[in-house]
């Protein structure tokens, strides 16, 4: 069968190498301090976020090259492998400050699993609707066995515990669901039979209810949340036209976490209105053409990736400007391709580049998993 190659979508390309090299310049601004005083060195870890950042884009392009396809016949070696890192994290992760368990350190190289399982879960789940598109309304043979894979991870992720990244990992999957043949009425169940289960985790977590604690209290005029109130603090110094890169007042121990989940009030404080608008415009372009390469695709595993990956990257960023700009209470969501980090802004790039290659492929057969895949 010929197969008809388009070029890849240069706006979701173009975007995301703009947001990973600004991000240099953000991370350098807003680690300095920092850096000079745990490492001795204000360039410390701006070395480090630059070379994430190199082989970010590295992944982008060889991943690219990949076609996106194969990864249906390596989607259940993915999702276990995924699920066994998951599962090591309570054998042999490291304990955080907070005493949260969730980066396996493999000597040279530490990663937290769940930055690989949010993306095979997506690969996975997305294999499994098209292997059962005939059944798929049906609850035992079909759906029950998708919400297994989707409650396990989520499950484990949230027990590290990580409950912002497992409900941004649930939400992800049940849009993914919404978006195939599945029943409606089946979804609904899920969610309603959910619903108890995250009450009552929140309920024993202390840290969760502190954070929802601190933000209503804030948004009703307290002051509780400093960290919250420092953030605005930046946007209100930034103004319009901000202040100039590299001169933040908030990053000089004011803002905790000012190189990590609360990168967005630097970037606000340094670059104004304008840099946080520009901020919002890229990630806007990536979500729409993301969602676009979705609905122009024929065959329906490419068009679930596609879906599943821009969600995700897409209510991650979201996520994290709202909490910045106390919308919603304080979570551990980074900034896609801008916050420092360490192998999350790899395994981001590398779901770009796999998006990347789908979007070369837009008016594939609609009937390629039946004469390829399913001999």
């Amino acid at each position: 069968m010929k197969i008809t190659e388009y070029k890849i979508d240069i706006w979701i390309l173009l975007s995301v190498l703009f947001l990973l090299i600004f991000s240099l310049g953000a991370v350098y601004s807003s680690s300095s301090t920092f850096a000079a005083d745990k490492f001795k060195d204000p360039n410390f870890m701006f070395r480090q976020h630059a070379i994430k950042v190199a082989i970010s884009i590295f992944c982008i392009f060889f991943f690219a090259k990949i076609d996106y396809r194969n990864y249906y016949n390596w989607s259940k070696y993915l999702i276990w492998g995924s699920i066994a890192f998951l599962l090591a994290i309570f054998v042999f992760g490291v304990t955080e400050i907070k005493g949260a368990s969730r980066w396996l350190d493999l000597g040279p190289v530490s990663f937290q699993p769940s930055d690989i399982a949010k993306f095979t879960l997506i690969v996975y789940v997305a294999t499994l609707l098209v292997k059962k598109k005939d059944y798929v309304y049906m609850l035992y043979r079909s759906y029950l066995p998708i919400l297994f894979y989707i409650i396990l991870v989520t499950a484990l992720v949230a027990l590290q515990p990580n409950f912002s990244t497992a409900s941004l990992i649930f939400i992800t999957s049940i849009l993914l669901l919404l978006n195939s043949p599945v029943k409606l009425k089946h979804v609904f169940f899920t969610i309603l039979g959910i619903l108890p289960f995250a009450v009552l985790f929140v309920l024993s977590k202390s840290y969760i209810i502190g954070r929802l604690t601190s933000h209503a209290e804030y948004t009703t005029g307290g002051n509780s949340n400093y960290q919250l109130q420092q953030a605005l603090i930046g946007f209100g110094n930034g103004g319009t036209f901000g202040i100039a890169p590299g001169n933040s007042l908030q990053k000089e121990y004011f803002l905790p976490e000012a190189h990590g989940d609360f990168i967005f009030s630097v970037i606000g404080e340094e670059y104004g209105f304008i840099g946080t608008a520009i901020v919002v415009m890229l990630f806007a372009i990536l979500m729409v053409r993301g969602f676009k390469i979705s609905k122009d695709l024929n065959d329906d595993f490419g068009r679930y990736l596609a879906f599943g990956f821009t969600t995700i990257l897409s209510l991650y960023a979201i996520v994290n400007m709202c909490v910045s700009t106390g919308l919603i209470p304080t979570t551990g969501v980074p900034m896609p391709f801008i916050s420092y980090g360490g192998t999350a802004m790899i395994f981001n790039s590398i779901a770009i580049g796999i998006l990347l290659n789908i979007s070369s492929y837009r008016k594939e057969d609609k009937e390629f998993f039946n004469e390829e895949l399913v001999q």
